[in-house]
């Protein structure tokens, strides 16, 4: 099974204070944008259907007078969404439902409560797409900020197609969760509203089709390489659910439609998430060998002996990307940090990088301020974090499809986008607890 990159696995540890970014988030960054430009964290179409949706919910409760932001109303949207999603299914758990252990089983479904912090999950499904509506042209702004987006045409065709067809009571959907904001609306558990908003119900056929065609076309903000690549990249989709028995399994085997340079970053990206999964790995052995020292110090001389085996596999990683000779700055300054003859050079190199969970003080290792003395506490599925709230995306099931080793995730996201955008539903999932989405 592959290891997913990207702002997933374990570059986010338990806690704020844990997160090790080991100064390479941004060339993670770029280089999931090279393999997938464009689509952020969208793993299933409801999730961009439903950030649009809180966007136009906002714009027109603040035409109606109302103090509506787009980031609160997408939030609790959300949040209703999902809670009537595990209201309807008995709260069985599914991929697509966040909140299971957050959401209250019985609750007035009032905006009032739903749009407060801390009420649904921390790191909504809306942070993880927020940044893929502008570039596929279904939001406008001057900037990213979501509470400065504006829905385009192509949203509000995105709209019409995903919900225009839901009439609870008084009028169409858009009006009866404006009314909803206001305060003036309670009638949530229908029919209409559930199979509208719950993320696990399917889009309409023509919201689908309005998707797929903005994958295609991107937006006005994208170049054309963007659009070209992230083509490309659906494409090879295409073919691994045509004839999965003749997916591409090597990163010898370059499918026809990705281009040599598109290969490039793809490759190397997969050999950079290798090599920060592997110095991550080499760290939590040193945290844990550090934990039983007397004193809690270990000589860099000593520390670097204890975890000879992590070490060669770190170096290991790191010399499959040097040889792809890359020409990202940040990614070749990492991984020649991490292939040093030295191991103490290697160990020494990545506290210094760290610094949050271990340091470095002359000689020895020693504990940071994050430092962990007792085994890592259980963490409540909703509340894992996939990334900085800066970018944050991911969160589909890992089981994505067959792919090379250490694909970028976006790729796997985009097979399973593909796959519901096809009318497939969940064919391409294999059912799982709520700590995989």
């Amino acid at each position: 099974m592959s290891i997913q990159w990207g702002l997933l696995g374990p570059a986010t540890l338990q806690g704020e204070r844990r997160t090790r970014s080991l100064g390479i988030l941004r060339a993670v960054r770029r280089f999931n944008e090279r393999a997938v430009p464009g689509i952020a964290g969208a793993w299933f179409g409801k999730q961009l259907a439903l950030a649009v949706l809180g966007v136009r919910v906002a714009e027109l409760a603040r035409a109606g007078g109302l103090n509506v932001r787009n980031i609160q109303c997408a939030n609790a949207i959300e949040a209703l969404g999902c809670w009537l999603g595990h209201d309807a299914s008995k709260w069985g758990g599914h991929p697509r439902l966040r909140g299971i252990n957050k959401l209250p089983r019985a609750h007035e479904l009032d905006y009032a409560t739903f749009r407060q912090p801390g009420f649904y999950v921390s790191q909504p499904m809306r942070m993880a797409v927020a940044q893929a509506l502008v570039p596929l042209g279904l939001a406008a702004g001057t900037s990213q900020r979501f509470n400065a987006l504006e829905t385009t045409a192509e949203g509000l065709a995105l709209l019409e197609g995903a919900f225009g067809s839901y009439r609870p009571y008084r009028g169409e959907l858009l009006a009866h969760l404006v009314r909803w904001t206001a305060g003036q609306e309670s009638r949530l558990r229908t029919d209409a509203v559930v199979k509208a908003l719950s993320p696990n119900e399917p889009l309409q056929p023509r919201a689908r089709a309005i998707l797929t065609a903005r994958l295609e076309l991107g937006g006005p903000q994208e170049s054309l390489d963007q659009k070209l690549r992230r083509r490309a990249a659906l494409e090879w989709t295409n073919q691994i659910i045509k004839a999965p028995e003749k997916a591409s399994r090597s990163w010898s085997d370059r499918p026809t439609c990705i281009t040599d340079a598109h290969w490039l970053d793809l490759v190397a990206g997969a050999h950079l998430s290798a090599t920060r999964d592997a110095a991550l790995a080499l760290l939590d052995a040193v945290e844990q060998r550090l934990a039983l020292a007397p004193g809690e110090r270990l000589t860099m001389v000593n520390a670097s002996q204890l975890v000879k085996a992590e070490l060669a596999v770190l170096r290991e990683h790191a010399g499959e990307f040097l040889a792809t000779k890359h020409m990202d700055r940040e990614a070749q300054l990492f991984c020649r940090e991490c292939s040093c003859d030295a191991p103490v050079d290697v160990l020494r190199n990545l506290l210094v990088r760290d610094g949050r969970v271990l340091r470095v003080v002359g000689s020895e290792v020693r504990p940071g301020s994050a430092f962990r003395r007792q085994p890592a506490p259980a963490v409540d599925d909703e509340e894992k974090t996939d990334a900085v709230a800066a970018d944050v995306e991911g969160g589909a099931p890992e089981d994505a499809g067959s792919w090379p080793p250490d694909v970028s995730y976006r790729v796997r996201n985009l097979y399973l986008l593909n796959i519901d955008l096809q009318g497939r539903g969940d064919a391409g999932l294999v059912p799982q607890s709520e700590d995989a989405a």
